[in-house]
């Protein structure tokens, strides 16, 4: 990872389902000392404005891309790849 970007970072699935149906790339996934998950996206206006929406409950997200994106995430969370 480039040192000189800036991430939005979250521990939480649903949102980062709701950013990956919404067209955002998913930077890597990385574990805690913990065990959790963080997911990590390249921050910009446009990610924290969705974010906000998504906060909100202004969003609207087609479910079966939100489902896929679950998928994926679930098998990034297990396969342990980053």
């Amino acid at each position: 990872m480039d040192k000189n970007k800036t991430f939005f970072e979250t521990y939480s699935l649903p949102i980062s389902a709701t950013l990956i149906s919404l067209n955002f790339t998913l930077d890597s996934v990385e574990k805690t000392i913990s065990g959790k998950s963080v997911f990590k996206f390249l921050s910009s206006l446009e990610l924290e404005k969705t974010v906000r929406e998504y906060w909100k409950k202004s969003l609207r997200v087609e479910p079966t891309l939100h489902w896929e994106a679950i998928r994926f995430l679930k098998s990034r969370i297990y396969e342990g790849r980053s």
